[in-house]
């Protein structure tokens, strides 16, 4: 049960993700932006066939129109090209005062394309405005609004021509969405956006190319309000219908990756720009080169600063990791170290606790044995007096006493006890003892004095009047064996008493 409703919750959570409006439109524009060639292909062939009805025309007025419908296509593909259809344009258009308007209206407009300005604004000066169609008007406003614009940055007097010339176009076509838009942008701190966005969605849209700029134009809308999700949502959505349109001199596109780049999207930021700028150079739009490389750059630096802070967090980590490493290894070792000294600890501890039980239970016997023959002793002296007085008192007590032979009795069990708990003792120390000098028991299995001075040691009697006590012999006596030994061992100058300990 539990699982399947985290199931259910995770699935629920993937279709919200995917039902994102923005999510759902970037999707779109990723597989049309994955399309551009085929939709470059088919433009190219209305381009081709509109290059062969220029070429099949005989009139001049009919090489106009087929110059005329190129350019227009060619000033969002190829600047360069659209100049020159341009150029046949004004060689073509006579005396006919509409084409000639809009022949020079599109020369300005594509002299600002070209980043031409100067050029642009003395061709625009030389137009003839009176009587002219609202076509040549349309891309007449188009090119002085742009002209005007970029000029008032360094002459502010061209701001009042700006001005001018849109209160002039929108008193004559306010239904058109370029004239809509820069009308809005003139009023803004003065209306609502909900204004504004009706402004927009009341132009009349004649074409594909008007539905993507209708798109641009309320995207900016809705960044000027400050709601960058809607502003990104048109972005996109203008961004598709250029890639459709093979559009290739296009903003939609380059102020979505700036807006992504604001809002924290730098991978998509990025990916998106990269492709603004090669259809710029595809274009030859020259007055958009600075901006969008200025844009790449500040992207990629971005984009570097992350990488290197990645960088720098994978060496500390990795500096942790080898720090945590080392402390491991020296912690292992010194860990290995303790087990081993805890291992021999244990084990000289076990032996200890052998050694004392033995000697312990040896020790018990022999002095049940010795109270014994004391008892036995006493009663025999009663006797003795009872029956021989005095004089048989004193012979039994002239006789050797008992504590002799039992003394013999009591290094014969230390034998016998040590050995049973290091049965090997003897052949472990003719390993450090030279050749000619090891030592041997005796045939009935007894340790020799040298011996039963090393066993001593071996337990842990490293004293030599404690050595001298037990076995019942001078210090002078045990130190004169120990050098002895000493001497004919394998180690005559330093650490026998040690490694005798360690046996």
């Amino acid at each position: 049960m539990k699982k399947s409703f985290l199931a259910l919750i995770a699935g629920l959570w993937a279709w919200i993700s995917c039902s994102n409006p923005v999510t759902e439109q970037f999707s779109a524009l990723d597989r049309t932006i994955d399309r551009q060639e085929m939709y470059d292909l088919i433009q190219t062939h209305i381009q081709d066939s509109l290059s062969l009805r220029y070429q099949d025309a005989v009139a001049d007025s009919l090489k106009w129109e087929a110059a005329y419908k190129l350019q227009s296509i060619l000033s969002y593909r190829d600047i360069e090209s659209c100049y020159n259809s341009i150029q046949d344009m004004l060689r073509l258009c006579g005396d006919d005062h509409r084409q000639k308007c809009i022949s020079e209206s599109c020369y300005a407009n594509i002299l600002y394309k070209m980043d031409s300005l100067g050029s642009a604004h003395r061709v625009l000066q030389q137009i003839d405005t009176v009587g002219m169609c609202r076509e040549a008007l349309d891309i007449y406003c188009f090119a002085a609004y742009h002209i005007f614009g970029r000029l008032s940055g360094d002459r502010p007097q061209f701001n009042q021509d700006k001005l001018d010339i849109i209160e002039k176009w929108w008193k004559s076509d306010s239904t058109r969405i370029e004239c809509a838009y820069y009308y809005n942008e003139l009023h803004r701190n003065n209306q609502s956006l909900e204004n504004a966005v009706r402004r927009l969605y009341d132009c009349i849209l004649t074409s594909p190319n008007d539905t993507a700029k209708a798109n641009y134009f309320l995207a900016l809308e809705y960044m000027h309000a400050g709601d960058n999700d809607s502003a990104i949502w048109y972005f996109a959505k203008s961004a598709e219908c250029d890639m459709r349109l093979a559009v290739k001199a296009y903003n939609a596109l380059y102020e979505l990756a700036l807006l992504l780049f604001r809002t924290g999207d730098i991978k998509r930021a990025d990916r998106y720009m990269r492709i603004t700028l090669k259809d710029a150079y595809s274009s030859h739009y020259e007055s958009r080169y600075e901006d969008v490389i200025g844009a790449e750059l500040e992207i990629m630096n971005v984009l570097m600063e992350g990488q290197r802070q990645r960088r720098r967090a994978i060496i500390s980590t990795t500096i942790a990791i080898a720090l945590l490493l080392v402390v491991a290894v020296v912690s292992l070792f010194l860990l290995t170290r303790y087990s081993s000294r805890l291992s021999i600890s244990r084990r000289q501890l076990s032996e200890a606790s052998k050694i004392k039980d033995s000697f312990l239970a040896m020790y018990m016997e022999k002095c049940v044995d010795y109270l014994n023959k004391v008892d036995e002793y006493r009663s025999s002296l009663r006797r003795a007096s009872k029956h021989g007085g005095v004089d048989a008192v004193t012979a039994m007590l002239r006789r050797p006493s008992f504590a002799d032979e039992e003394f013999d009795g009591l290094l014969q069990n230390f034998d016998s006890a040590f050995l049973g708990i290091f049965p090997d003792f003897v052949d472990k120390v003719n390993e450090h003892m030279l050749p000619e000098y090891r030592l041997d028991m005796s045939a009935s299995g007894e340790l020799s004095t040298e011996l039963r001075i090393l066993a001593l040691i071996r337990m842990g009697v490293s004293k030599r009047q404690k050595i001298a006590k037990i076995l019942n012999m001078s210090v002078t006596t045990v130190y004169s064996y120990h050098s002895n030994l000493q001497k004919h061992s394998l180690h005559p100058h330093a650490g026998f008493d040690e490694i005798i300990s360690n046996l």
